[in-house]
């Protein structure tokens, strides 16, 4: 099955522990769509992203080829939010080719507004500039920083 990651499980390091099958297709984005921090994360002791509409906006990120399993370990997020926090939505992302695809990813309604920490963001650096995402997402998750 074909899912859009964005975000933390962008780093390559947690993909694979995450999802050890998967497979990249490409780079894509999600259309109308922001990153919020509306989760805690316990892990992190921060805020965590999730993807929310936002006319407009897009959020970048991978779509990656993963088996059923893959899908279920990263259900799990290692024990670091509660089970059911974030859902899977089909969303309709545009590919490289300017081509719409239909995939699945993860969302998680807000339960409030969290700062994200600069460890957290890092992490989240290394899988934008690992795949290659472009100056545009470089910028937008600097902005996160906080000052």
């Amino acid at each position: 099955m074909k899912v859009f990651v964005y975000a933390d499980n962008l780093n390559p390091s947690q993909l694979k522990r995450r999802a050890p099958e998967h497979q990249p297709v490409g780079k894509a984005y999600l259309p109308d769509h922001t990153i919020q921090f509306c989760r805690w994360s316990s892990q992190w002791r921060c805020g965590l992203a999730s993807v929310v509409p936002s006319p407009g906006e897009r959020v970048w990120g991978m779509i990656v080829e993963m088996t059923e399993e893959d899908l279920k370990s990263m259900d799990l997020f290692e024990g670091d939010v509660p089970e059911g926090a974030y859902r899977h939505l089909s969303v309709t992302v545009i590919d490289e080719q300017e081509e719409k695809q239909l995939v699945t990813t993860h969302a998680a309604p807000p339960i409030g507004k969290f700062k994200p920490k600069d460890h957290y963001l890092d992490w989240v650096m290394k899988g934008i500039k690992h795949w290659k995402l472009g100056e545009e997402t470089e910028e937008i998750w600097k902005g996160y920083y906080p000052r």
